[in-house]
């Protein structure tokens, strides 16, 4: 069975994918919480979905972006169509993409 490692502490839980072939783990770990879930999930090509998936449309009550290097004078960004939105995804490599990989 493929098992992630599973760290506790006094107030956080954190389960750490290391992409290791040699040893198995789940291609797929979910948080599920009232109101949503956060699945990450492995892609063959060792890259990596990650998804937020909201319940019930308009539940979405606030939202925050930061940027590298940029000073925003708001951090609290309104989302495009944000009372219709369900879902969000982005696909995530370990490694910073090479030029002919853009």
């Amino acid at each position: 069975m493929a098992k992630a490692k599973v760290v506790n502490s006094a107030d956080a839980v954190t389960v750490i994918f290391k992409g290791n072939k040699n040893n198995p783990e789940p291609s797929t770990g979910i948080i599920k919480f009232p109101g949503g879930r956060v699945e990450v999930t492995r892609c063959d090509d060792g890259t990596y979905w990650a998804h937020l998936n909201i319940e019930e449309v308009g539940n979405i009550i606030d939202s925050r972006m930061d940027v590298v290097g940029v000073q925003l004078a708001k951090t609290v960004h309104e989302i495009p169509y944000g009372d219709q939105v369900n879902h969000f995804a982005f696909k995530i490599s370990p490694t910073p993409p090479t030029e002919d990989k853009k």
